[in-house]
């Protein structure tokens, strides 16, 4: 008899423990909570900006430049936006935009890399299994999010049609993706 407790008590125990690395409270499992919880860590610290790298004003591009054409035209939006000032000059035989920083755009999150809001994830859709990287278990995840604190010239037309991710995350409840990395310190975004 004795030898039967025993056993079941063992069985509780293991089980407990076993809820337990699977997610129940565990932010290292690979779990739809612990997930969400890292990425609204990350999120809280990092705004969504349009550029990754601040942009050094002043910024010329010479408007026959047809390999620059996109960025000129996302350049454009932010002036129509009124972040950003357009001087046309001519230069030999190339007439060159060159884009300041106005005073609105110089008090905009980022320094250059005009930040529009803050994400917050409102659930983990699915993630795969977690995959050996470098000895680091990697997944991939889907989730929806709001966007928090927006911008108001980021609701422009301009910005939004120059911007899809922008145009994007103003949706009501948009799906996004992102690789999360599990390190000591917990599950970590990759960027």
């Amino acid at each position: 008899m004795k030898r039967g407790m025993m056993a079941l008590r063992l069985a509780v125990f293991a089980g407990a423990v076993s809820m337990l690395a699977a997610g129940c409270g565990d932010q290292r499992a690979a779990n739809k909570q612990a997930l969400e919880k890292a990425l609204n860590r990350d999120y809280a610290l990092n705004a969504d900006c349009l550029f990754a790298k601040p942009l050094p004003f002043p910024y010329e591009l010479a408007v026959q430049d047809k390999l620059l054409g996109q960025t000129r035209s996302k350049l454009d939006a932010l002036v129509e936006a009124g972040l950003l000032s357009r001087v046309e000059s001519v230069r030999g035989n190339q007439v060159v935009n060159r884009y300041s920083m106005t005073a609105s755009g110089a008090q905009v999150e980022g320094k250059g890399r005009f930040c529009y809001g803050r994400r917050q994830v409102t659930s983990v859709e699915r993630f795969t299994k977690p995959v050996n990287y470098d000895g680091m278990p990697l997944t991939k995840v889907e989730y929806r999010f709001v966007l928090k604190n927006s911008a108001g010239w980021a609701k422009q037309d301009e910005v939004r049609n120059a911007f899809p991710d922008v145009a994007k995350s103003m949706q009501p409840s948009p799906i996004d993706e992102a690789t999360l990395i599990l390190t000591n310190d917990g599950w970590v975004l990759t960027y």
